[in-house]
């Protein structure tokens, strides 16, 4: 790991760069679904093997699906099934390769610490409830900004309110831009 400050006790002891914490692939859920399906197909095959040994009475599921499927001519129909297995097999291939979207923002200054978006959004919320004045703070924290709706008295310092949250929002990289407002208690704002 080659940067220009000092190691410090947060920093990563591995020699690689450190990935950003990620959400599940795009293909966990349809390969899952496979997965269970594929679990299904055994317990045929494992009941064919039942039958096959004379433990129970009955005909093979398997072989009987098989010999229908090379005995079956190609059919008009046929060309729509082999089209969407195709579509299937094409959005399941996009799916597994497509990047995975990055569930938390990392603090500036850490190579290893990392935060949630809300998180980011409470901190702020926070911060900037902190300052007299200022009745309550709602704040939502996107990829680029974090957007912080003060409601607050004439008295408060609304400088410092924008100060306060313009600093949590250059806590992460990259940093954000921090946008304050104030609507307004007396009609023509949003409540």
């Amino acid at each position: 790991m080659s940067t220009d400050r000092e190691r410090s006790s947060t920093d990563d002891i591995a020699d690689r760069s450190v990935f950003a914490p990620s959400g599940r692939p795009g293909a966990a859920i349809a390969g899952a679904v496979l997965g269970l399906a594929l679990l299904v197909l055994c317990g045929v095959a494992i009941r064919d093997l039942v039958v096959k040994a004379g433990w129970t009475d009955g005909d093979p599921w398997l072989g009987r699906a098989a010999h229908d499927a090379v005995e079956t001519p190609w059919q008009g129909w046929m060309w729509a099934a082999a089209i969407a297995c195709l579509v299937i097999g094409l959005a399941l291939l996009a799916a597994a390769v497509k990047p995975r979207r990055p569930t938390h923002m990392r603090l500036a200054d850490h190579d290893v610490m990392w935060t949630r978006r809300v998180d980011v959004a409470r901190r702020a919320s926070a911060a900037a409830e902190s300052i007299s004045g200022v009745d309550h703070a709602t704040t939502v924290v996107t990829r680029r900004k974090a957007k912080c709706t003060v409601i607050a008295r004439d008295s408060a310092d609304r400088e410092r309110v924008r100060e306060v949250v313009g600093a949590v929002a250059r806590e992460v990289e990259p940093p954000l831009r921090a946008v304050v407002r104030f609507p307004s208690r007396h009609g023509g704002g949003r409540r």
